[in-house]
């Protein structure tokens, strides 16, 4: 399914912080569009996969993306997903990052996320919650970030390899069989990856199996599945990188 955000309402729109929630089929697409103001993306539950001209975001339980003012993107929910956004205008958005960013979510800045969707526009200057408001900017800025931006080639060279990667993550490719996929020697190869999208091939090949893995724990695959789908030789293998990543367990992951 796919839906406009100007078919969703906004709650108390003119303020310098506004919310909106968002409970969406998995697989529901949210067509391209931009604000004017910032936006913290997150979901309590699900995941959010977000592209934006730069590449994709995959954005895991535990986590919210940055998206600064007038950046063009559009979202897709992984499972079940449960939205909850927040806007910030600029003079709110002072000293957030200048690009899309993805943030670690405290418990204490979820429940901050959840305070201030209860409140409406008659009340947003009540002290208390004028307060709630500061609070959660203050954690916002505190949040730490993360760089797990999958990126899009910017030219068609490379588009042919990644595509036949993404499809199929188990392949154990290396330099040596992208270099015979394309006709090229290895150097030409690595040094295409660095230029098109400013990483290491070997980086990018870790960023695409985590973002599949993340998509298929989302989807309610087994971590077995999971592990191989991926491009691991084993689940054990593959658990120690997650929870390196990200702090807890597959399992566990599924179910935040």
């Amino acid at each position: 399914m796919d839906i406009s955000i100007s078919e969703t309402a906004r709650q108390h729109p003119g303020q310098s912080i506004y919310t909106l929630a968002l409970d969406l089929s998995s697989g529901t697409t949210i067509n391209i569009h931009q604000h004017p103001e910032g936006q913290l993306l997150f979901a309590p539950a699900g995941v959010l996969a977000v592209t934006t001209n730069a590449g994709c975001w995959v954005v895991p339980g535990g986590h919210g993306l940055w998206i600064p003012a007038n950046e063009p993107h559009w979202t897709r929910t992984i499972g079940t997903s449960r939205i909850r956004t927040v806007y910030l205008s600029d003079e709110r958005s002072v000293g957030l990052p200048a690009a899309c960013t993805l943030l670690g979510i405290s418990t204490l800045l979820q429940e901050l996320i959840f305070a201030v969707l209860l409140v409406t526009a008659h009340d947003s200057q009540v002290s208390r919650n004028y307060h709630l408001m500061a609070l959660l900017v203050e954690e916002l800025l505190a949040a730490p970030t993360s760089s797990r931006l999958l990126p899009i080639p910017g030219s068609d060279r490379l588009k042919g390899l990644c595509r036949a990667i993404s499809v199929n993550a188990a392949l154990d490719w290396g330099l040596a069989e992208c270099a015979q996929f394309l006709g090229i020697n290895m150097k030409t190869v690595q040094r295409w990856f660095q230029t098109d999208m400013g990483i290491s091939f070997g980086e990018w090949r870790k960023q695409i199996r985590l973002f599949i893995a993340l998509e298929n724990l989302a989807l309610g695959k087994s971590v077995l599945e999971v592990s191989l789908d991926a491009g691991y030789s084993s689940p054990s293998a593959f658990s120690s990188m997650f929870r390196r990543e990200f702090g807890m367990s597959p399992s566990a992951f599924q179910k935040v």
